[in-house]
């Protein structure tokens, strides 16, 4: 698969396996029911809702969770890999549909498809300014927000080990395509939802240089960056067999990228926090990192956790 080079604004998705990009001009995106999409320094024009939407999730069976949470930690144990992201649909039932969902939601990143999924996601992937430089902000470990979560969050041996493979992986991918590539802040906390049972992460970036003529090369720097590390582990290719192996389907845009390019600056995010619409049902679909320290039963507990929407406040 070939990026080219946008001539004018574009908006574009790439899925995990790089089965099914997707680009999207400004008057292909501008058509009504095309598609919607929110990033940050461009806003939505379309109205907002403060509706009480609900969803109510029919949490897939411990025995499932259990056996493919197994194989990735005979992966673990067999040196295939250090972290694992696993990750599962969800069947839920929703009062509304993906538009009102993605009118309702409050998030970084909005990007709503029509009849096939609406994401809200917290998570950039990468970014790059007008001068060349590529940063990325990579999130692992979700806890409530409370005092005693954050604490328990930031001194957990398990999340502090992982967090510190991801922002390993993410510096070495970056340093395929940029020179001098740092980490600027590591490991802070970041409130991702507000409002009762809000969630925090922790997050770090990473940033660094591209070369001048970046523009011209931007579809190959992209190619040499995804999958995105956050959300699949380390080392990356051997990770994805087991990731194969584990969840038994692909996970199409889920855990792909959502990206804008405005002509000067590119703008990207990890599709997650995700609802998905097939054969008139709809799945939440969420996961998290697996390590050798890590237990069934307190993954499982985060995976479902997440499935939530983040409502933007009623006034």
């Amino acid at each position: 698969m070939r990026l080219q080079r946008p001539a004018s604004p574009s908006f574009f998705l790439l899925d995990f396996e790089l089965q099914r990009p997707r680009f999207f001009t400004e008057q292909e995106w501008l058509r009504p029911g095309n598609l919607a999409f929110d990033f940050p320094g461009r806003p939505d024009p379309q109205p907002e809702t403060t509706r009480v939407t609900q969803l109510t999730a029919r949490t897939i069976a411990t025995q499932q969770y259990r056996e493919a949470f197994a194989l990735v930690q005979r992966g673990l144990q067999r040196g295939d890999s250090f972290l694992t992201n696993l990750t599962f649909p969800t069947p839920i039932a929703l009062d509304a549909d993906l538009g009102t969902v993605y009118r309702a939601v409050e998030a970084k990143y909005r990007v709503l498809l029509p009849d096939e999924f609406v994401c809200f996601s917290p998570e950039t992937f990468v970014t790059i300014d007008p001068e060349g430089y590529i940063a990325t902000s990579p999130m692992k470990g979700t806890a409530a927000d409370t005092p005693a979560d954050r604490a328990a969050l930031l001194s957990d041996p398990k999340e502090i080990a992982e967090h510190a493979t991801i922002v390993d992986l993410l510096r070495n991918d970056l340093s395929q395509v940029a020179r001098g590539v740092r980490v600027t802040d590591y490991r802070y906390l970041l409130a991702t939802e507000r409002g009762g049972g809000a969630l925090v992460q922790t997050s770090s970036d990473i940033g660094g240089q591209l070369p001048r003529n970046w523009r011209t090369t931007l579809g190959a720097t992209l190619l040499r960056l995804l999958p995105a590390g956050s959300v699949s582990g380390a080392p990356k290719w051997a990770t994805l067999q087991l990731i194969r192996q584990a969840e038994g389907q692909d996970r199409g845009y889920y855990c792909g990228i959502a990206g804008y390019y405005d002509g000067q600056r590119l703008d990207t995010c990890v599709l997650i926090r995700y609802i998905a619409h097939r054969g008139g049902r709809y799945f939440f679909h969420s996961g998290g990192g697996i390590t050798a320290r890590s237990d069934w039963e307190r993954e499982y507990q985060e995976m479902n956790a997440k499935i939530r929407l983040p409502l933007r406040a009623t006034q």
